[in-house]
C-alpha cells in the first residue's frame, strides 16, 4: 500500500514538472545519470498585520454611487468627479434655442451591480466642477478642491419604485428589460449654454481637453440616504428637443451631448468608516500575526511576513544532504484559506495580487501587468475556501538569479491588494488563449474576507540530478 502511494506521488509530480521550462532541457543531457523528484508538503506558519488604507489609485468610468453600513465592515460613503467626451457634431438643423426642451443626466445599471437595500430611498446631488480633474487621483481627495456647494446644479429622489427600467426593444414587458436608470433633470439653462456655445465655437467640442477647459465636469454625491451601493455601468448628458415635421406634428428627439468614457479623467471618492467588530478584530489578528483583513474598495490591507529566506534555507539544506551535481526548483505553490464567517453579508474579493508593498503604488500608476515572477495573482476557490496564488517558484529563482541572491526585508514584506482583473480572449485556427490586460484596484463593490495565515500551505518540488559516473 505505501509502494502504491509512493508511486502515486511520483507519478503526479512527473506530470507536473514535465510541464516546467526549466527542465524541459534536461532530458538531453542525462546520460548515465539518476533523476530524483523530491516533495516537500508542509504548512509553514506565515504572520502578517491589517493596515488601514483610506485611498487607492480610483480612476474609473464605472463609479460606485450610495451610501452603506454593513456589520462586521463598517460604513461607506462615496462620491464621483467626472469630465465628459462631448459629441463632435450636433445636428442643429432646425433647432433654436426656443425648441430645446430638456436636458438630462443618465446613469444606468444593472440589478446585479447593486450591493443591498434595492428600496432605500436616496438623494442624489450633481454640481458643477470649477476646475479641471487631473490624474493620478487616488480616492482620499477633497471634492470641495474642484467644486463650491453654491454650484448646486440639480438633485433627484430616486428608488427602485422610482427607477425607470430601459427596454432594448421599447415594450413594456418586463422580461425584456436589460437595465435600470436614475434621471436627473438638469437646469435647461445649462442646456441653453451648450448649445449656443457648439453654434459659436464647435471646436470647443472636437477634443475632450479642449472642452473640460470650459466645462470642466460634474461631482456627484449622496446627500440623503443609506443602505445601498450601485456600479454604475454607463454615464450620459442627454438634450431632448421639439421638432416639427413637414405636417406640423411636433416630436420630442434627443441627442447625447456628452458621455463618461475611459479617454476623460474621473475618480472616486470614498470614505469609510471601519464597524467596531472590524477593529477588535483587526486588533486580536495583528497581536497573534495569524489573521489578516482584506477589504475593498478601501479599508484595510494585508501585509504579510512571507518567508522568502526560509524556503532557501530549505532548499539549499536538501542541497547539501543528497550531494547531487544539479538541483532544480521546479514549482512553489501557495494557498491561503479564509475564515469562513456566516454572519459575514458581503463577498469575498474575487482575486488577490501577491505584491511587495514597496511597488504598490509604482505598480498601479503605471497601469502594469502581472509578470507572474514578482507579481501574482490569485483566484478565490470558494469551493475550497482558499486563495490559491499557484506556481510561485519564480519569485523564489529571481532573488536566487540575482547578483546578490541576499534576501531583503523587501522581498519578505508582502502586500495582498483586492484587484479586478481584465482579460481578453484571442481565437485562432489553431488555439484560444485568454490574456490579462489590466489589473487594478476592485473598486465595484464592497468586499471584505478574513485570511487564515496560520493555515496557509507552501508546497515545494525540486529535481536532482545524480551522475552513475
Amino acid at each position: 500500500m505505501k509502494l502504491l502511494k509512493y508511486l502515486a506521488v511520483i507519478c503526479s509530480c512527473l506530470f507536473i514538472t514535465a510541464c516546467e521550462d526549466e527542465i524541459s532541457t534536461i532530458g538531453s543531457s542525462l546520460n548515465e545519470s539518476t533523476i530524483e523528484i523530491t516533495v516537500d508538503s508542509t504548512f509553514v506558519k506565515l504572520n502578517g498585520k491589517s493596515v488601514f488604507t483610506d485611498s487607492i489609485l480610483g480612476r474609473t468610468t464605472d463609479p460606485l454611487i450610495g451610501n452603506l453600513t454593513v456589520e462586521g465592515y463598517g460604513t461607506l460613503r462615496t462620491g464621483y468627479l467626472t469630465q465628459f467626451m462631448p459629441t463632435l457634431n450636433v445636428d442643429t438643423t432646425d433647432v433654436t434655442p426656443n425648441t430645446l426642451d430638456s436636458i438630462k443626466l443618465y446613469l444606468n445599471y444593472y440589478d446585479k451591480d447593486l450591493t443591498g437595500d434595492s428600496l432605500a430611498p436616496m438623494v442624489l446631488d450633481v454640481y458643477r466642477l470649477s476646475k479641471t480633474v487631473k490624474s493620478p487621483l487616488y480616492t482620499n481627495l477633497d471634492p470641495t478642491e474642484y467644486y463650491s456647494p453654491n454650484d448646486l446644479l440639480a438633485s433627484t429622489t430616486f428608488g427602485s419604485s422610482t427607477e425607470g427600467f430601459i427596454d432594448k426593444n421599447n415594450s413594456t414587458e418586463t422580461e425584456t428589460l436589460t437595465y435600470k436608470r436614475i434621471s436627473v433633470h438638469l437646469p435647461i439653462e445649462l442646456g441653453l449654454e451648450l448649445f449656443n456655445q457648439y453654434k459659436k465655437d464647435p471646436e470647443v467640442f472636437s477634443m475632450p481637453s479642449e472642452f473640460a477647459k470650459y466645462f470642466p465636469g460634474i461631482y456627484m454625491n449622496i446627500s440623503y440616504g443609506n443602505g445601498r451601493m450601485i456600479n454604475i455601468k454607463g454615464i450620459f448628458m442627454t438634450m431632448h428637443y421639439r421638432a416639427i415635421d413637414a405636417e406640423g406634428k411636433i416630436d420630442t428627439l434627443s441627442y447625447n451631448y456628452l458621455g463618461v468614457t475611459p479617454e476623460v479623467s474621473s475618480i472616486n471618492h470614498f470614505s469609510l468608516t471601519p464597524d467596531e467588530s472590524l477593529l477588535q478584530k483587526v486588533q486580536e489578528g495583528n497581536t497573534s500575526g495569524s489573521k489578516v483583513i482584506a477589504q475593498s474598495p478601501v479599508g484595510y490591507m494585508p501585509i504579510i511576513h512571507f518567508p522568502a529566506q526560509n524556503i532557501i534555507n530549505k532548499y539549499n539544506e536538501k542541497i547539501e544532504e543528497t550531494s547531487k551535481i544539479q538541483n532544480i526548483l521546479n514549482f512553489l505553490s501557495f494557498t491561503i484559506p479564509v475564515v469562513k464567517d456566516a454572519n459575514n453579508r458581503l463577498d469575498p474579493p474575487e482575486h488577490l495580487l501577491f505584491i511587495r508593498a514597496s511597488q504598490v503604488k509604482d505598480f498601479f500608476e503605471q497601469k502594469l501587468l502581472p509578470d507572474d515572477i514578482n507579481t501574482i495573482y490569485a483566484t478565490y476557490n470558494k469551493e475550497k475556501g482558499v486563495y490559491d496564488f499557484g506556481n510561485i517558484s519564480s519569485y523564489i529563482r529571481s532573488i536566487l538569479q540575482r547578483e546578490d541572491p541576499t534576501v531583503t526585508e523587501d522581498d519578505e514584506t508582502i502586500a495582498l491588494i483586492p484587484v479586478q482583473v481584465l482579460t481578453e480572449t484571442t481565437t485562432s485556427y489553431y488555439n484560444t488563449t485568454t490574456s490579462v490586460v489590466s489589473v487594478t484596484p476592485y473598486s465595484a463593490s464592497p468586499t471584505i474576507v478574513e485570511l487564515d495565515l496560520s493555515g496557509a500551505q507552501i508546497k515545494i518540488i525540486y529535481t536532482t540530478q545524480k551522475s552513475n559516473y
